[in-house]
This record gives C-alpha cells, structure tokens and sequence, in this order.
C-alpha cells in the first residue's frame, strides 16, 4: 500500500511539473524542467535509535478456558450467570434439583447413627459378660472346693474343727448366695433394660441357682454333722461334688464367649464404616448438584436453562480467563533464532484500531510445521480492561534488538536490486547516487551506513533520477 501510494504521488508531482510547464512556456523560451530540474520530494536522515523487528500474526486464545458439565442427571433449577458476567473460581454457576439428593443425605445420617448405637451396644455388652464371667467362674470354683470339703467331712464323721469348717463353709455359701442375689437383682435392671441378652440373663439367673444350691448344701451339711453322718448324706455330699464341678465346666466354658463378643464388636465396627461411607457419597452427590467453576474469569458460552435435564459429561457452561490471554502466531525457521523467551512484543487487533497492547514471549514451541516450516510462539499479552477476546486476529512487533545513535532514514529512501542497496542524496539540486547498507528496521524506517545525519534523501521520484541530475525539491 505505501509502495502504491507513492508511485501516485510520482505521477501526481510529474503531471503537476508538466503542467505547470506546459502552461508557462511562450514561444522561444526554454523548458523550464531543464531549468528547475525534475520534482522530488525528500527526507532528510537522522541519528537515533531503533529497534529490529520480528513481524508476526495469528489468533488471540486464553491460557485458561473450562468448559463445565453435570456429573449427576439431574434437572436444572438455576442459572444465575450469563454471557459477559464474571464469576470467581469455585462458584455455583449452574445449580440442579437437590429434593431427592437431601432426602438420601438424611437416610445416609440416619444409617449412620444407628450403625455407631449398635457399636456401642456391643461394647457395652462385651464388657459386662467378661465380669461376669470372671465372677461366675470365681463362684463355681469356690462352690467346688466347699463340696469337696463337705463330702470329705460327712466321710470323716464331725470333729470339732470339722464343725467349724462346716459353719464356716455355710457362712461362706451364705456369703455367696448374698452375692449372687445382689448380682441377679442389678442384672435384672440391666436386662429390662435391653443391655443383656436374653442368653447372659440366664446366665446370671444359674449362677444365682448355684450359689443358692450351694448355700442349701452347706446348710444340710451342718445339720447333718450336727445329726451324724449317713449313707444318703454321703450320697448327697458326692451329688454336690458333681454339681459343683459341672457348674465349673460351664463357667469356664462361657470364656470361650469372649472371642464371639469381640467378633459382634469387629462386625459393628464395619457397620460404622460402611455407614460413613456411604455418608461421604451422598455429600458428595448433593455437592455435585452445584455445578462450580475451577477458575475466575468471563462467561463465555451458556448452553443450558432452568428447567432443562443436564446429563453428565454434556457442557452447561464455558468459563474463560481474559487475564490469561495470550497471541499464538508463527515465526519463519529464518527468524525464529532471533526470537527469546521473554522479549518484549507490541499487539494490536484490527478490530481495535490502533491501541496497543504490551506482552512478551511466553514459550517457543521446539519443532516447525512440516509444510510450512514455521514455528509456533505464544505471547503474554496484558489484558487488563478485557478488550482482548479470544478468536480476535492480531499482529505482533517482537522486539528483538535496538541500535543506540545511529543513522536513520525513511525505508522508501533505500532502493535495492538483486546485489546492492542506494539512496538519492540531493546536494545544491543536484541528486547524487550513493551506495549504502541497510541494517535494522522497523516499520516506517532502516538503519542506514554511508550516509550521515541531515542528509537529504529522495523518499519520492527516484524511479526518474539517474547520478547527477538535476532536481527540484518540492517539499
């Protein structure tokens, strides 16, 4: 476009000269181009600094971008955000029924609480049937020993110190049916309770039968001494022997009980983790129901209503970070060695005029297209107002170096062929040819060498001039 502009603006000066030419000449006077010299404009040369430029194009995108689905079926009842709107990360943008969902919550809590009360129930249980089988084992092992003294005496005929170990063996007996009874009487509380079972309930009411049994014998014992032994006394004596060592047995036996009580304890214990298994899933299904963002951003997309079903794994919402956006462009294999991570860039959008918008080299991708042999670079861009939407076309100036004080011309100065470069320099309307060399540049301008600053160059008309010519400036 600029080459175009000023090859009308050549024309246009050649006509305005040839014009104004045609209109002053008179008869035998002289061409007055011979006398002014052909019309050019110029730009005079400068010492500054400029930039090398890598110039690049390609599509605006966004570093963070969700798009977000149901992970339930579940009905839509909420939408509070539309295209446009912000939100936070974790907030409810889209929120489903949650009626069913509260009411499994409520079951999973109840479940629970009843699981933990049948823990507790047989941990109570085991530790009142361990005391008391310690104590019914105690007991039939004291009941036990006085049968055998009992028999041994009704054997051995009264003495006077077997007289006393029967009235000590009966307040002995005596002393343990006092305590069976107490202990039936406290279990029998228990037991209407519902903290015994039926079966150690019958246990305790043996063992108040035992000791009863017991005191009885002892009893008889001493009125048998006091009567004098006989043959059925001694029979009776070896009777009680014979019970006494089986309630023994049993007393011993029901240890073997423990083992199974510790095993209701374990199996009540794996109620109570299942029980809050299945808690933690109901919360987390009825967390589910509120369809939340991972990140902050911009509502991009909405693409769902109250009222409509959200299946899983079907989109509801996109959520994008306008501070995340970034230019994906591509660089020649001939310039992407001059390209860094990090070095500054300036962005401008066609749709946006000509504001521009500051960012850097965020990454360089390692391998070119195939086809093309370009390589892919994103750029940081600065999106601070949010002006920048993803899928907007951008260009982008990669600043890769700068000259300090240097020679500086117009690029329209320079003209090149296939092995040189040159400008017109105009000294005294005279355009001399000077051959020079072209480094850094920039969109308007090039660093030049072998011209110096203040330097007239022709920018418009070179296509008419040779070495040595004479000009008009008409600028």
């Amino acid at each position: 476009m600029r080459r175009l502009a000023l090859s009308v603006l050549t024309v246009l000066l050649a006509a305005s000269v040839f014009t104004t030419a045609g209109c002053g000449r008179k008869a035998g006077t002289k061409n007055t181009k011979e006398d002014t010299g052909i019309s050019v404009m110029v730009a005079a040369a400068r010492r500054g600094d400029i930039t090398s430029v890598v110039e690049v194009s390609g599509n605006i995108k966004a570093l963070k971008t969700t798009a977000l689905s149901a992970k339930v079926m579940g009905r839509v009842t909420s939408v509070p955000y539309r295209e446009g709107d912000r939100v936070g990360a974790g907030t409810a943008v889209v929120i489903q029924d949650t009626a069913d969902l509260r009411a499994q919550l409520q079951q999973a809590q109840a479940t629970l609480a009843g699981a933990q009360a049948r823990l507790s129930q047989a941990a109570t249980n085991a530790g009142v049937s361990d005391t008391q089988v310690e104590s019914q084992v105690a007991q039939a092992r004291a009941g036990l020993e006085s049968a055998n003294a009992n028999l041994r005496m009704v054997k051995s005929g009264a003495r006077t110190q077997e007289r006393a170990q029967a009235r000590n063996a009966l307040a002995s007996a005596k002393a343990n049916y006092d305590n069976a009874k107490a202990d039936q009487d406290r279990m029998q509380s228990l037991y209407n309770q519902g903290a015994l079972s039926p079966k150690q309930w019958e246990a305790v009411q043996t063992q108040f039968r035992v000791a009863e049994a017991q005191y009885d014998s002892a009893k008889q014992a001493v009125s048998l001494m006091d009567a004098g032994a006989r043959e059925e006394q001694v029979t009776a004596a070896e009777k009680q022997v014979v019970q006494a060592s089986e309630g023994l047995k049993m007393a011993e036996s029901n240890r073997a009980q423990k083992s199974l009580r510790q095993e209701d304890i374990k199996a009540a214990r794996a109620g109570v983790a299942q029980a809050k298994a299945g808690l933690a899933y109901a919360q987390q299904q009825l967390a589910n129901a509120y369809i939340r963002t991972p990140i902050g951003g911009t509502v991009a997309t909405r693409m769902t209503e109250p009222g409509q079903m959200a299946a899983p794994g079907t989109p509801v919402m996109q959520i994008v970070a306008l501070d995340s956006i970034y230019l994906e462009a591509q660089v020649s294999e001939m310039d992407v060695d001059k390209v860094k991570i990090g070095q500054p860039v300036d962005v401008t959008v066609d749709a946006l005029g000509d504001r521009k918008f500051r960012g850097s080299i965020l990454k360089i991708l390692p391998t070119s297209d195939v086809k093309s042999r370009q390589f892919t670079i994103r750029i940081a861009v600065i999106n601070k107002t949010g002006e920048l939407k993803p899928g907007m076309f951008a260009h982008g100036m990669i600043q890769v170096d700068k000259h300090i004080g240097v020679v500086i011309a117009r690029k329209d100065a320079v003209m090149q062929t296939d092995t040189t470069q040159a400008v017109y320099l105009v000294r005294d309307n005279v355009a001399k040819l000077a051959p020079v060399v072209t480094r850094f540049e920039s969109a308007e301008e090039v660093e030049v060498v072998g011209v110096q600053p203040g330097d007239e160059l022709v920018v418009v008309g070179q296509d008419k001039l040779s070495d040595g010519v004479k000009v008009h400036v008409a600028n």
